[in-house]
Formats: structure tokens, sequence, C-alpha cells
């Protein structure tokens, strides 16, 4: 099974046009995108940016916004000047592998999307640290759990309740441990908090999901 990410941007004005055309389009693209080996796909947006997340029988899955949303989206320049209307978000940190899809079904999932800034002089060392966890401690809290990047931000994804699942074995190759006892402190200094509450920063915001099979 392969997990992928995509941020798209919808047009500033054009956010209750893109939900509506989305809501539209919404039966006959599922079927186009299961017919294309998308098994599972999950939509989140937080003002204009819009996040994806998809589960694919296939490697060579890409992903295609109906047409009448295509529309409504702002462009990044590929190569040999093609538009795209999504961009893929690289995979920096997944807690595990998840059954395919309709072993979770049964168990009145709820799909979750998180939103966070990353200090652009930290983006290196989130990745370093979240590799070091990935490889020493596979498996660890809920193999849903998965998060992508694309220039500052990250979008991480996961489900409850925690499907059942076996830690796995360290495939650590280094002498030491690296990953820091006390995580969430060391975590920190690494994000651009949302706002601030008697808590404390709001590092991670909660996406509104519009889509999801």
């Amino acid at each position: 099974m392969t997990r992928r990410m995509y941020r798209s941007q919808v047009i500033v004005g054009c956010e209750a046009s893109f939900a509506h055309a989305l809501a539209e389009a919404a039966t006959s693209w599922q079927r186009e995108l299961r017919e294309q080996g998308i098994v599972s796909c999950a939509i989140f947006a937080k003002e204009s940016g819009i996040f994806v997340y998809f589960e694919a029988v296939s490697e060579d899955c890409e992903w295609e916004w109906p047409s009448a949303c295509r529309d409504l989206l702002e462009t990044w320049p590929g190569s040999g000047g093609m538009k795209r209307y999504a961009v893929p978000m690289l995979d920096i940190y997944h807690d595990g592998e998840p059954e395919i899809r309709d072993a979770r079904q049964n168990c009145g999932r709820e799909c979750i999307g998180m939103l966070a800034i990353l200090k652009p002089s930290k983006i290196s060392s989130y990745i370093f640290y979240h590799y070091a966890l990935q490889e020493e401690k596979p498996s660890c809290f809920n193999p849903t759990y998965i998060i992508g990047a694309h220039e500052e931000l990250i979008f991480s994804y996961h489900e409850r309740p925690t499907p059942a699942f076996v830690n796995g074995a360290t495939r650590r190759k280094w002498p030491a441990p690296i990953t820091p006892e006390n995580w969430h402190d060391v975590m920190q200094p690494h994000f651009i908090p949302w706002s601030e509450s008697e808590q404390g920063p709001i590092l991670w915001e909660k996406m509104h999901a519009i889509l999801s099979f």
C-alpha cells in the first residue's frame, strides 16, 4: 500500500465555491479515484489551504482534482511549463504501516488532519529528530500517524480510535539513541505558534474535514 499527501491552494475568495464544486463532483469522482487504485482519502481545509491524504494500491497513483475544482485553484509551476494544481508533501515521519482501510472501517474511525508551521531554520533539525524516532521506535503509538512537509508547513494525519498494532523492533544503525526523553520540550522551539492560550502556545491546529471515504 502507498500513502501520499498533497497540498493545494484555493484562489482567495473562492473557498465556498470550491467546497460546493467538490460536493457536486464527489460521487462520480470517488468512483474514478477507486478505479485508479485509490482505496481511501481524506481532504482537509484551513482557510484557503487544502490538504489531502490518500492510500492507494499502486505507487503510480497521482492526485488529480475534478475539472470544476481545478478552475478555483492556484497553480505551482512544474517541469516543462506544466501547471500543477496539487503538490506532493514529503513523508518526513510515519509511525508504522497501517492495514488496508477495509480492515479499519468497522471501528467508527475519525480522520484527523492537523497543520503546523516550522521555523525555516529548524526544518532540518525537526526532520533529523523525527527520522531518529521513526527508526529507533517504529510502531510506537499509532500506525496511521504520518507527517508530510511542503515549504514551512507540516501536515499530520492520523485516525482514532488507534488501530491495534505491535511495537516494532528498532532499526537503529547508529551507536547510541538520539530520540530525547523530553521530546515535547525539544520539539517546541521548532514551531511558529498559531496563537497563545492559557495552556501555552498553540503549535498544531486541527483542520476541517471536507471529504473522506
